[in-house]
């Protein structure tokens, strides 16, 4: 990883260098439109594209991982290319001069080949460790949803709830909040200076007013909770007898949340609420007098 700048600044390098032994090329060897045409701009075009999958690796965080990957498959793709073309060309008698450009042309092709075969190997790489990732998270979230229907009351389940997003969903913060609507309490939190009578209150009240158990990524006071610092704030209303909590998850490196995020969030909401239900029916049971 600590080698993406340096690798993608040498594939910039060396597609700029290939490009200018095509313009080279063709300086030297003077030839038709045709051959401009269907040979050198080609492999100018092949030499853009090189220098262009440096920039991107150089400027996109997803390829930090898989940056020597991706090197080694263009380089031994290269060395292969120039290698078949040497075997070919061993016996020729063509001048010195050619088989040198005719060697580039070849590493040229045989690098952006390998860069392709290297770009598809990494994402491929990145949707399997995002799938396992996904596996683990919900494994995790089945577990606790065991544990959370054994809740005896809405303390226990908050305290379930904000460590599988701290420890399980890797979320930067979490607050549940518990109240009918019109004014609330804290019942646990992970975040400073959060105060019902301010941005929480605020955006309490707006998630008790959506549908039960769907995710809201964006309302009134989403922003004060993390206390105005970039990233992404989801909170999801869950019924609770009378009353509504809503749970509340803070990430701060996150700027738009995606759809693995909300479906594990909205999966742990479900567990909660089901959890919530037992406590609420639990504690009418409790307060029924007892038959004569």
């Amino acid at each position: 990883m600590q080698y993406r700048a340096a690798i993608g600044g040498g594939l910039v390098v060396s597609g700029v260098l290939l490009g200018v032994l095509q313009v080279l090329q063709y300086l030297q060897f003077p030839a038709a439109a045709t051959t401009l045409l269907f040979n050198t701009v080609p492999f100018i075009l092949v030499s853009a594209a090189i220098v262009f999958t440096g920039v991107t690796i150089v400027r996109d965080d997803a390829y930090g991982e898989y940056a020597t990957l991706i090197i080694s498959w263009s380089v031994g793709s290269a060395v292969a290319f120039v290698a078949v073309f040497t075997l070919i060309t061993g016996i020729s008698q063509q001048a010195g001069l050619t088989l040198l450009f005719g060697a580039a042309d070849a590493g040229t092709a045989g690098g952006l080949a390998g860069l392709l075969i290297g770009l598809y190997d990494a994402q491929s790489r990145q949707t399997l460790a995002t799938v396992e990732r996904s596996a683990e998270k919900l494994k995790g979230l089945n577990k606790y949803g065991k544990v959370l229907n054994e809740s005896s009351n809405v303390e226990s389940v908050s305290a379930l709830c904000i460590e599988v997003l701290e420890f399980v969903l890797d979320s930067d913060g979490a607050v549940f909040v518990h109240g009918d609507g019109d004014s609330w309490r804290v019942v646990d939190t992970t975040l400073p200076d959060v105060d019902t009578d301010g941005a929480l209150g605020r955006a309490a009240r707006e998630a008790s007013d959506r549908e039960k158990l769907q995710t809201l990524t964006d309302g009134e006071g989403f922003d004060g909770i993390r206390n105005g610092e970039p990233g992404s704030t989801l909170a999801v209303p869950i019924s609770y007898g009378a009353d509504t909590v809503v749970l509340f998850a803070v990430y701060y490196d996150l700027a738009e949340p995606d759809t693995e995020n909300v479906d594990l969030f909205e999966i742990l909401a479900a567990h909660a609420a089901t959890a919530l239900s037992s406590v609420d029916t639990a504690a009418r049971q409790a307060d029924e007098p007892e038959p004569l």
